[in-house]
């Protein structure tokens, strides 16, 4: 047997389509419209030649009864006049076939000239209905209707016209009827304007149902478009290798994927419905309530302790939703990352630490003993030439550099040489005070001015010998900056989790090329220096598990800041106050 699968109809309107159809439909009610206008015109034209030729008939009739009165003319003229007085005829004129006025429904016309635009001569020997429509001055249009006039021998045209001129025109004569168009024109004006009104509703019914047509079809395309999106995002949302948290406006847990639920420490079910302070770990609640307010988006790695005891490092992108400029919620993105970041660190130390112990390995071995032997002999020449002032500079010079030269080798021994900490409860600001005791000698020379700003110092732990190492390398450095003069302000600045010491300079700055180059062993802009002070710094801030930032720019100055984290302990103290 042999199933039939039956395919759905589909009958998509596009909307050049719908357009195309309004505009058929507006050109066929334009026709049908223009084809009334076309019958109304036809038909009145039909109406006054029918109510002309019958007048013209009845006017010829009348006359024919008085045949052989000796006063005719007179009642030609008494006969027009009357039927003039009918409410839709503007006028009645007879003339002759020079357009002369013989009769006129306004005696005062007679023997004037009217109709000459016309052929009057084969008018007057035709019974052929002509009409034309001529303008009115004093109100609506008239429709004339005109034709040969034969009341045959009904009058003596000698007691009007000359008798020359009577035997001229005999018989030969043009009537012309002129009716008043003004009820005409006002019904087909009323008429017409129903007609367009008429017009006006098909062409809105037709075209509301044409775009009704295209809205409904729209509105089922975009159904099974937000149908198939929604599935696909479901789907997604279900699949990614990154854990999602959505909040609503109201701070409500409204979605979330299995990959959070190791986060959350519970099933994405039971969390549905609440509050995030009820669910989400503290970091996380923080990282939210730090969005900025106007948008953007905040990441940065958090450190969690996970279900089982491990720390764990995740890295946590959060951002605010919106829905045109109006705050519609907020989401997470959340990602372990631990042995990645242990992975980059362990590779990072060991690949700089492994070429480092190389290189000073290789130079201690290679360089200090042939240096003990070039001081060595520069001292005997130094003794045996002391005689000689100019020698003795010379032995001078070269015991100096010898001894440069070793302190290079030492630095970089210490260097390579792994970390060994000795941490203890210190007061930072007696760190402080101690290094500039070191450098307030040169900072005198140099017409420097020290300032600090230490109310409120925390203590921390810390090793106080490698930190007044720290400082002091960032201090001479910032002395080698302000040769001639210049301001150097130490701050401390207690945060939440870190204590932030800014070191301001305003020296001759860093240019932006350098700045990413200053960590680097042997990379130094000074021509005695040897490279390696802001190396040990870092290396001593990232033992520290605190972090070193520097911000200078060419001729503006640089500033340093180091932070040091506090212990648990401290942490817990400073979120109580």
């Amino acid at each position: 047997m042999v199933n039939k699968i039956r395919k759905k109809f589909r009958f998509d309107i596009s909307l050049w389509v719908a357009i195309s159809a309004i505009t058929v439909l507006a050109v066929i009610s334009a026709m049908m419209t223009k084809a009334h206008f076309q019958r109304q015109e036809q038909q009145a034209q039909e109406l006054f030649v029918e109510k002309g030729a019958t007048l013209i008939r009845s006017f010829e009739a009348g006359l024919r009864d008085v045949e052989g009165m000796k006063d005719s003319a007179f009642y030609m003229q008494k006969l027009l006049a009357a039927t003039a007085q009918q409410p839709d005829i503007d006028y009645i004129i007879v003339t002759d076939d020079h357009g002369r006025i013989i009769a006129d429904s306004d005696p005062s016309m007679v023997a004037q000239k009217y109709g000459l635009d016309l052929d009057a001569v084969n008018l007057a020997a035709s019974k052929d209905i002509k009409w034309r429509q001529v303008a009115n001055p004093g109100g609506a249009g008239t429709f004339e209707v005109y034709r040969g006039f034969f009341p045959w021998e009904l009058y003596d045209p000698d007691k009007i016209l000359p008798k020359k001129e009577s035997k001229e025109i005999k018989n030969k004569m043009i009537v012309y009827v002129g009716f008043n168009m003004a009820k005409i024109e006002k019904a087909i004006a009323e008429d017409t304007r129903n007609t367009i009104i008429s017009a006006l509703i098909l062409l809105l019914i037709g075209s509301l149902a044409i775009v009704s047509l295209f809205l409904v079809q729209a509105y089922r395309l975009a159904r099974t478009s937000l149908s198939r999106i929604t599935i696909f995002s479901e789907a997604l949302v279900k699949n990614m290798p990154i854990g999602l948290i959505s909040l609503d406006d109201a701070g409500e847990i409204v979605s979330c994927n299995e990959k959070a639920q190791a986060i959350l420490n519970v099933s994405c079910v039971d969390a549905l419905g609440k509050k995030a302070v009820e669910i989400i770990p503290a970091p996380l609640e923080k990282m939210l309530e730090a969005i900025p307010a106007q948008g953007g988006m905040l990441e940065r790695d958090i450190e969690l302790i996970s279900a089982d005891g491990k720390d764990q490092t995740w890295a946590v992108l959060a951002a605010n939703l919106t829905d045109e400029e109006i705050p519609a919620g907020k989401i997470l993105l959340i990602r372990d990352v631990s042995s990645i970041r242990q992975l980059e660190k362990e590779v990072a130390r060991s690949r700089h630490l492994s070429s480092i112990s190389s290189l000073a390995a290789g130079v201690a071995h290679e360089i200090r003993n042939p240096l003990s032997s070039i001081k060595g002999f520069a001292v005997y020449l130094k003794e045996r030439l002391s005689a000689d002032a100019e020698d003795k500079k010379t032995a001078d010079i070269i015991i100096e550099e010898v001894e440069r030269l070793n302190r290079v080798i030492s630095q970089l021994i210490e260097f390579a040489r792994p970390l060994e900490l000795k941490k203890e409860k210190t007061l930072f600001s007696d760190l402080i005070q101690h290094a500039i005791k070191l450098i307030s000698a040169e900072a005198q020379k140099n017409k420097i001015i020290i300032k600090t700003d230490m109310k409120d110092a925390p203590l921390v732990e810390v090793d106080p010998d490698k930190i007044k190492q720290v400082l002091l390398n960032i201090f001479l450095n910032s002395l080698a900056s302000m040769k001639k003069g210049g301001k150097l302000e130490i701050t401390l600045a207690p945060e939440k989790e870190n204590l932030c010491v800014v070191i301001s300079d305003t020296g001759i700055g860093i240019e932006k090329m350098e700045l990413p180059r200053i960590y680097d062993p042997y990379f130094t802009s000074k021509p005695e220096g040897t490279g390696l002070g802001l190396a040990v710094v870092q290396k001593i801030m990232e033992a520290h598990g605190g972090e070193i930032l520097v911000e200078s720019a060419a001729g503006v100055g640089t500033k340093v800041f180091l932070r040091f984290p506090f212990s648990g302990a401290d942490k817990k103290m400073r979120e109580e106050e």
